[in-house]
């Protein structure tokens, strides 16, 4: 059980380390719109283990029933999400800060020549690129998906993961 707990903090601390967000808009200036205090409204996250769902590992690898899968996934998601309650300050000079679940984070960001991905490099040595889905003066979507491979089941033999994280941020 302990090494799901650390495979969950793991997740989130490659998650944490810096998130900011933009999009493209024809409207406005993407630079400038992304400028500002951002307020994380929600995190959706999907979660695969090979090309199984996080539900469907669960029942397959663990013997949960549905209804038993369906809560631990639920109950991830809800730790997840709560690790990513917060704000990001994004400055002009292409610095951030943020507190996420308590915890500060800084650094710089970066937006793509095209203005569809935004990359966050934290002073922590992590770097996330986020795709921009949506960005206006008030609101940002983002989303980024992130691998990594460990041996969840204690089989010396270590799982694939994918998780996909959407975030909605508003000013």
């Amino acid at each position: 059980m302990k090494k799901k707990v650390n495979f969950l903090w793991g997740i989130f601390l490659v998650l944490f380390t810096g998130l900011v967000f933009s999009s493209c808009s024809k409207d406005s200036d993407p630079a400038e719109d992304i400028l500002g205090d951002w307020t994380v409204e929600s995190a959706d996250f999907e979660t695969k283990i090979g090309n199984k769902s996080l539900l469907q590992y669960y029942m397959d690898d663990y013997g949960l029933t549905e209804p038993q899968a369906q809560a631990a996934v639920a109950l991830f998601n809800a730790f997840m999400a709560q690790q990513f309650t917060g704000t990001i300050n994004i400055n002009a000079d292409n610095t951030y800060e943020a507190v996420l679940a308590g915890e500060p984070d800084s650094g710089t960001w970066s937006l793509s020549s095209d203005n569809k991905k935004l990359t966050i490099d934290s002073d922590s040595g992590e770097t996330i690129v986020f795709d921009i889905l949506e960005l206006s003066s008030g609101k940002a979507v983002l989303k980024t998906i992130t691998t990594l491979e460990e041996d969840l089941n204690e089989d010396e033999v270590p799982e694939d993961i994918t998780l996909t994280v959407e975030l909605t941020l508003t000013k």
